[in-house]
């Protein structure tokens, strides 16, 4: 710490409004450059007031802690979701003791950001040092910028003492109502026993066991209701004497308890015809296929309609106030709220989800052979009958040709894999809503269910159209009811832990997520780690990003694709409008495929043999190719995952060497890589390296200890590496292929013995 120091006696500026009081202080001016050394400040301080910015709670218990301060009473500045900062237990633990104990007051803001930093230190000897600058106690401060500070040493309860605590009061009373652990504290006073408020604590952090979480105790009761009227599906049948029961067909449906959507080939006039898009059979339409049946026939996906239906929320046994949040929520829908209960209709309550969550109500019934997804007062059941090949071979011919808009209108210099990688992300969508059958499947203490049943994230450029792959996705597992993913804008901690309590499958997509944001929403690292098979259905997470791969925890729980091309995106783009209406083609397309990969899913149950995950959705999706008698296109991964056949990390390896970007030079039972590129693209190339080869990145170097390994994985031997060989593009069998061609050709005036002269 750099510091300016000085005695000045305030008499002089008595009168000065920025000076009070009388007698002597010390005044010093510092540049701080760690925030160790600004921490020093604080060390051995009997009581600290602060108005500051503050990034984790943590910092809190540590300077109470480490720095043996008995005291502590801060205004964060910056932070609208502080709470959802504390990502740990113990911290949780800690703060509550410290609390309790009236050691720690953390004072939560209620509107525009406070940008002072003003600390007020009182030392065991009544002395205290006022402080005043831009240092604050946000990490990220101190990791990009040096702080300056100034520091007045006076006595307490002098004038200018006085002054510093008005100007805290100050932006306490007009800037902050709530303090940190409100709830929690209250909550834990009405704990019986020591496990209950263990248990209460682990809920507030998003850590506790689902099953007894208030929230999630509510939506379990819910969905046990909806389950129950999907269970009691009425269809349209031959043998009327075979059926549960009979439904009379009547001129004044409004007047029927329920009704059933036939599909729409047994109307016998126009009259028969439904008033709206919603309650038609869909209609796969066949515009430009080869084939000429009427394949609306096949589709017979009926839709029960229950509007009458009220499903009910025991509130005893959870706490009142998430009872009386919730209850109010669903008044204003028509709830009807109780004691002992909340009595809501079908359409109220999945409204609720979708306002609460942004995505719908699914969940998942084997025993039913049946997957329900809430919209108002709608569910929307899976194929009841296997498809024909004609069905088949025009839902797959539709997801080709979104697939082959890559072929067609990109600019991309890894046209299959970027397709490849393309399909890897439907089958993965395909999949997620049966996430919650296999966790229960794999779940083992032996298994991190966090490795298994991984989340999705789609790396590319801005105009590589990751986001309308992702919402397309979202339209063919929702019948189009979902369209669109979430902004990650508008989530935080608060939202990826809200999620798991509200008893849905349907996959939580989140769009434009930075690197950093995905960083700090810390419940994705153990998101599976507490599903119990009592827990409530939680959603898997897809992410979409412009940034370049996360830390490894997150990697490691992460089903990665790369999107490295580049689509037209604005009218002025060569092809723009051709590319646009080839999408908007596709898009127009009905595509049932997924309530037949989920009829498949529910009758075959494949997650029982606890095996497989997107595996067994490729299985089904490569079954469909051969039912419908098509060819299966190039970048179909067909028997791995396509980042692994298509694994861009060794593409973008390969392509270095070949241009000669990278050369190699010996080490000790290793190699290094010395890159022609800035410090932060080889970095990206480090990250893609698989683990086993020991890989460390510095400056422009890449430290690598597994050389054979390494060489193996990128298509060449070491010696090859070291001598440049490689940069020619090909290796040793390549360049026999090469001479054997060459001297072949030398008689016709091949295109190798020309080249060459």
């Amino acid at each position: 710490m750099d510091e300016l120091t000085a005695n000045i006696s305030f008499d002089r500026f008595a009168d000065m409004p920025e000076f009070y009081g009388s007698g002597a202080a010390k005044f010093r001016l510092a540049m701080v450059k760690e925030r160790a050394d600004f921490l020093d400040l604080f060390e051995g301080a009997r009581h600290v007031d602060a108005v500051t910015y503050a990034e984790t709670p943590e910092l809190m218990v540590t300077m109470l802690t480490e720095y043996d301060i008995d005291s502590l009473d801060v205004l964060i500045g910056n932070a609208d979701d502080y709470a959802d900062r504390v990502n740990e237990v113990s911290t949780a633990r800690s703060l509550v003791e410290l609390r309790q104990d009236g050691r720690l007051t953390v004072r939560l803001k209620n509107q525009k950001t406070v940008h002072s930093k003003i600390y007020r230190i009182v030392m065991p000897d009544d002395t205290v040092k006022l402080v005043h600058g831009s240092a604050n106690l946000s990490r990220n401060s101190w990791e990009y910028h040096t702080n300056q500070i100034s520091v007045i040493t006076t006595d307490v309860d002098t004038q200018l003492d006085e002054q510093f605590k008005q100007f805290i009061d100050e932006y306490r009373e007009g800037y902050s109502d709530q303090t940190l652990l409100d709830g929690l504290v209250e909550a834990l006073e009405d704990a019986d026993t020591p496990e209950e408020r263990d248990n209460r604590i682990e809920y507030w952090v998003g850590a506790g066991d689902l099953e007894v979480s208030d929230t999630a105790a509510l939506n379990q009761d819910a969905v046990e209701d909806l389950k129950s009227v999907a269970d009691h599906v009425t269809a349209v049948v031959d043998d009327p004497e075979g059926a549960d029961e009979t439904v009379a067909f009547v001129e004044e449906p409004e007047n029927a308890d329920r009704t059933v959507v036939e599909p729409e080939d047994s109307a016998d006039d126009e009259d028969s015809e439904r008033d709206s898009e919603d309650t038609e059979s869909p209609d796969v339409g066949l515009v430009e296929s080869d084939h000429e049946t009427d394949l609306t026939e096949t589709l017979d996906r009926p839709r029960v309609r229950a509007p009458d239906q009220q499903i009910r929320m025991g509130t005893s046994k959870v706490d009142r106030d998430t009872a009386d949040e919730f209850g109010t929520s669903l008044r204003d829908r028509g709830a009807t709220v109780e004691d002992h209960s909340i009595a809501a209709p079908l359409s109220a309550y999945n409204n609720q989800v979708k306002e609460s969550t942004t995505i719908p109500t699914m969940s998942v019934l084997p025993d039913a052979e049946q997957l329900v997804i809430g919209d108002d007062d709608e569910m929307i059941l899976v194929a009841t009958d296997d498809p024909t090949p004609d069905v088949l071979n025009h839902c797959l011919e539709t997801i080709e040709d979104y697939i082959e808009t890559v072929e067609n209108h990109g600019h991309t210099q890894s046209e299959t894999a970027v397709m490849g990688q393309m399909y890897e992300a439907f089958l993965y969508g395909f999949w997620a809503p049966f996430a919650n059958q296999y966790a229960e499947a794999l779940s083992s203490p032996s298994r991190t269910l966090d490795n298994v049943l991984q989340h999705l994230y789609i790396e590319g450029k801005s105009d590589a159209g990751k986001d309308k792959l992702t919402e397309y996705i979202l339209r063919l597992i929702s019948d189009n009811t979902v369209i669109s993913g979430v902004d990650a804008d508008d989530v935080g901690v608060k939202e990826i832990r809200g999620i798991r309590q509200w008893d849905t499958s349907f996959p939580y997509a989140i769009i434009d997520a930075e690197k950093e944001k995905i960083q700090r929403w810390s419940p994705i690292r153990n998101y599976w780690s507490d599903w119990t098979p009592t827990s409530v259905d939680q959603p898997c997470l897809i992410f979409t990003t412009n940034d370049a791969l996360p830390k490894s925890e997150f990697r490691n729980r992460m089903k990665i694709l790369s999107m490295d091309v580049s689509f037209p995106s604005n009218p002025e783009d060569p092809g723009f409008r051709e590319a646009q209406d080839d999408l908007a083609e596709v898009l127009e397309r009905q595509n049932p495929i997924f309530s037949y990969v989920a009829r498949r899913m529910l009758t075959e149950q494949p997650w029982e043999d606890g095996t497989g995950t997107i595996e067994d959705v490729r299985r089904i999706v490569r079954e469909f190719y051969e039912e419908a008698g098509r060819k299966q296109p190039e970048y179909f991964p067909a028997d791995e995952p396509a980042e692994k056949t298509y694994d861009t990390g060794r593409i973008n390896w390969q392509r270095d060497i070949q241009g000669g970007r990278v050369s190699f030079e010996p080490e000790p039972g290793a190699i290094t890589a010395e890159f022609d590129r800035d410090g932060y693209e080889v970095h990206d190339y480090a990250k893609r390296l698989p683990k086993r080869f020991m890989a460390e990145k510095s400056a422009s170097s890449v430290y690598i200890g597994a050389p054979e390994e390494f060489a193996e994985w990128a298509g060449y031997t070491v010696d090859e590496l070291l001598t440049g060989a490689a940069e020619t593009g090909m290796n040793n069998k390549e360049e026999e292929d090469a001479e054997e061609s060459a001297d072949s050709n030398d008689e016709s005036g091949g295109f190798l013995s020309r080249l060459l002269g």
